[in-house]
């Protein structure tokens, strides 16, 4: 029976190039690389989102596509994991996603000085963090022109890499703690910097902490708009 391999394909993007690029690879994905001995099968989301509702559960094998937006800064969906991208540089983690492999391609625009600085410090922070780059890092340019036009070069970097892509997965999987230690770490990472991103509480105690407010404000609400004066002047409602 072939195994089971999902692949997730990640993107930040200003103006709908990086995720449409990421929508078509996850949808040719599993055509691509499945096999007798393994059954691919791929989602799509923004790099964000990865973080904050996938809660950084990496797979083996992810596929990331961003640009730079504005002066070398992260695109619409990119911002959270640029900045945990520049806290890993920064603190030099090296091993916190060992076990995890990606392909990248980078989008961005050679008329600018800052031209693909985006791309290049997600990329160069996963390598400190220890995880494998799969192939060269995607260079498309918007300015780019003829054979260097940027759907041309995504196009190319896409064909060039199924291969690359099948050789992870032919590998034997990584041992799952590895896995679950590079969602732990990730998570670590992001508590600390981002205010709004504490754990989800979970169990009744956390049910708790979200309804106990709820009805309180409504009862406040009722309170100051009159609705409950009959509890507090009975008489009057029954006269």
């Amino acid at each position: 029976m072939p195994r089971q391999e999902e692949i997730l394909v990640l993107y930040g993007s200003q103006t709908g190039n990086s995720e449409q690029a990421a929508i078509d690879l996850a949808e040719k994905a599993p055509a691509k690389l499945s096999n007798d001995e393994v059954t691919v099968t791929a989602r799509h989301m923004q790099l964000d989102d990865f973080l904050e509702i996938e809660r950084a559960k990496w797979s083996r094998l992810v596929v990331i596509i961003t640009s730079s937006y504005g002066v070398g800064q992260a695109p619409l969906g990119c911002y959270k994991f640029r900045a945990m991208c520049d806290e890993i540089g920064k603190r030099k983690l090296s091993g916190m996603l060992d076990g995890v492999s990606y392909a990248m391609c980078g989008l961005g625009d050679s008329k600018y000085t800052t031209f693909f600085q985006n791309p290049s410090a997600i990329n160069a922070s996963l390598l400190t963090a220890g995880a494998w780059r799969a192939g060269l890092l995607g260079k498309a340019d918007a300015s780019g022109e003829g054979d260097d036009e940027q759907g041309k070069v995504i196009q190319r970097w896409v064909d060039t890499h199924w291969s690359k892509l099948a050789r992870v997965l032919a590998e034997d999987p990584p041992e799952p703690e590895k896995l679950q230690n590079a969602q732990k770490k990730t998570l670590e990472i992001c508590e600390e910097i981002f205010d709004d991103f504490a754990p989800a509480k979970k169990g009744f105690g956390g049910a708790l902490a979200i309804v106990v407010p709820v009805v309180l404000a409504v009862v406040a609400g009722a309170f100051f708009s009159g609705s409950l004066d009959f509890l507090l002047n009975p008489e009057e409602e029954q006269s």
